[in-house]
């Protein structure tokens, strides 16, 4: 049975099992599903969010990327759709390690299923992916505050 968790549970609550996630902001905002072959290591990628996994493309600095075409992800394209998505979190400063690390503890929530297997986990991404619920789902896209 899926259960709701924090980031800060990780450690405690996930098994190093192949599975299924889904990102939900506190509001109930569909953010991304996901899958990982091991979900316990998957998701400390996410937790983490460093800049170091966002890789600046033909620019000397990050945060002076305007486009995703000028920021390859490394480690995790979710903090890539955080980088370029000023709109779901005006409070936090998501072009930021840390605001993204903030944002993620306090404002998302986590729906994590184990499974017997990757095959699984990736049939069961697709069919929610179909719904088309899902705020980062496919490319990113610059999404300023409005």
């Amino acid at each position: 049975m899926p259960r709701m968790i924090r980031f800060s549970d990780i450690d405690d609550r996930v098994l190093a099992c192949p599975g299924l996630y889904e990102l939900h902001t506190r509001d109930g905002v569909a953010l991304k599903v996901g899958i990982g072959r091991d979900l316990l290591r998957r998701l400390r990628v996410h937790r983490a969010s460093r800049q170091s996994g966002l890789r600046p493309v033909g620019l000397d600095d990050l945060r002076l990327a305007s486009d995703p075409a000028q920021v390859r992800s490394k480690a995790s394209v979710l903090a890539k759709h955080l980088f370029f998505d000023a709109e779901i979190a005006p409070s936090y400063d998501l072009r930021a390690e840390a605001g993204r690390r903030q944002f993620l503890e306090e404002e998302c929530r986590l729906l994590i299923q184990c499974c017997t297997n990757l095959e699984v986990a990736r049939r069961l991404e697709r069919e929610r992916e179909q719904t088309g619920r899902w705020r980062y789902c496919g490319r990113v896209v610059v999404r300023p505050v409005p």
